[in-house]
């Protein structure tokens, strides 16, 4: 059997797909039209697509070039971001009557709001966007031809319109994270957020919040924005609480790597999406209406801070190990097992050894 994930790289999860597979004596590749500029390992082809108009004949030619190649090639695609083998998803004919096994996992933006329009009623709706009519488009195409359809907890799965439909938890390569726990004694704790957009992440909103706080606490307060993952990650080691995204339902990658690290994490997780999840999840859901108060808790309890990191440690290694992900990924495409609900697959990705 041999694989190829692509076309993008979100948060680097096609990268830790391959690994994981390629960990677990999996025939894995992985190809991606650009590099993902944050810096995840390079484990894959980069077909250098650019956006420079005078180009796009070469563009297409190394396209089609790509796509008969890879037809021949492999027998499960595993596709992301809505991207497929040729822009616009219209290979997905072709494979499916060439009975190529398919999937396409979804990630939030590109796939949030096309089919349930109705936006939640939580006080941040109005500032998340569906994406655009040809996006749509192609979305509708997609779900016509592919052949199942993966994410990665509940937030999504009303957006997608399909029967055959999957959850395989977010996954990161563990031994890239070395915890470095917070101490349970220190009288100046070092808060991060590293939004990776400023609106959508509500980092205005946090901004404010320690701006209130600072004239109470004494605490160092530190954005990260325009680093590599390298950089990035040199300073979350050195944090003591993680702030991630303040306007959305669930968790992500960034959540997940800080845990790894060893951090408590502060984010926003609506109560119904929470239930899906284990109930040892170790990360502190907070509204913007009920940010002080989370961080303030946190900053007055080193001892919860320390427990919450090393129980945030130990969660990602039951969860969102990618080697035990990669042998669910594996079960999906040799037709073993069926889909589940978000809290089934976690547990079922948890009974996996490795």
């Amino acid at each position: 059997m041999k694989i190829l994930h692509g076309m993008s790289d979100i948060a680097g999860q096609a990268t830790y797909s391959v690994d994981g597979l390629k960990k677990i004596g999996e025939n894995a590749d992985l190809a991606v039209w650009r590099r993902n500029p944050v810096g995840y390992p390079d484990l894959g082809k980069d077909i250098h697509i650019g956006t420079r108009k005078i180009l796009y004949p070469f563009y297409i030619l190394k396209i089609l070039f790509f796509f008969v190649s890879a037809f021949f090639k492999y027998d499960v695609f595993h596709f992301h971001f809505g991207h497929s083998l040729i822009p616009g998803a219209f290979d997905l004919f072709w494979l499916k009557i060439s009975h190529k096994k398919t999937f396409m996992e979804f990630h939030g933006s590109e796939v949030r709001f096309s089919y349930d329009t109705t936006r939640p009623k939580f006080f941040y709706a109005d500032k998340v966007e569906g994406p655009g009519k040809s996006r749509v488009k192609k979305n509708d195409r997609i779900f016509k031809y592919i052949g199942a359809c993966i994410t990665h907890d509940e937030e999504l799965r009303k957006h997608i319109p399909v029967k055959r439909l999957f959850i395989t938890p977010l996954r990161i390569d563990i031994s890239r994270f070395e915890p470095v726990y917070p101490k349970a004694i220190k009288n100046k704790p070092i808060i991060v957020h590293a939004p990776s957009n400023y609106m959508k992440k509500g980092t205005k909103y946090v901004i404010e919040s320690m701006e209130r706080l600072k004239i109470k606490y004494d605490f160092e307060f530190i954005l990260v924005m325009n680093k590599t993952q390298k950089e990035a990650l040199e300073i979350y080691k050195n944090a003591d609480i993680i702030i991630d995204q303040m306007f959305g339902q669930s968790y992500g990658v960034f959540a997940v790597e800080s845990m790894a690290l060893g951090k408590p994490v502060i984010t926003y997780i609506t109560d119904e999406v929470k239930r899906a999840f284990p109930p040892e999840l170790p990360i502190f859901s907070a509204s913007i209406e009920t940010l002080d108060e989370v961080v303030e808790k946190l900053i007055l309890n080193g001892k919860l801070r320390e427990q919450a990191g090393r129980a945030g440690r130990k969660y990602v290694e039951d969860y969102h190990d990618n080697r035990k992900i990669a042998k669910v990924q594996a079960d999906i495409y040799k037709g073993v097992i069926e889909p589940m609900t978000t809290l089934d697959s976690f547990l079922y990705v948890k009974e996996k050894q490795i």
